[in-house]
């Protein structure tokens, strides 16, 4: 009798699930003017989620597993489908923040800056 494979989690490889969309997100952007260094961190809940981080510097972003080695600039803490609908566009992000859907902390400002560039906001917040 053959041994069962051990199911590996979606969540544990940036290269697969969560972390392949933010990645795939990332490169559709492009540069992004209202960048700052620093890092972003996203707390995903739910089956995918995680903690993410977005390494901003002068060289691009890059997304790593885990906590930020950069200043903290803000950080966006909700369920990753939500997250994930938010930008795709499917979402209102504003809606979400407002009725406690999405938790931020950190510079909001930086936050409405960056998502009204990214077209995830329509309105500053």
């Amino acid at each position: 009798m053959t041994p069962k494979k051990k199911k590996t989690s979606s969540s544990s490889s940036i290269s697969r699930g969560t972390g392949a969309f933010l990645e795939s997100f990332i490169k559709k952007k492009g540069k992004i003017k209202a960048l700052r260094t620093g890092s972003i961190v996203l707390r995903l809940t739910g089956p995918a989620g995680g903690e993410f981080c977005l390494d901003c510097s002068e060289r691009g972003v890059r997304l790593t597993k885990g906590l930020p080695k950069r200043p903290l600039q803000f950080e966006v803490m909700g369920d990753t489908k939500r997250i994930q609908a938010i930008l795709e566009g499917k979402k209102d992000a504003r809606k979400e923040f407002l009725s406690g859907g999405i938790r931020l902390r950190g510079d909001l400002r930086h936050f409405s800056d960056l998502a009204m560039e990214l077209g995830i906001i329509k309105e500053p917040l």
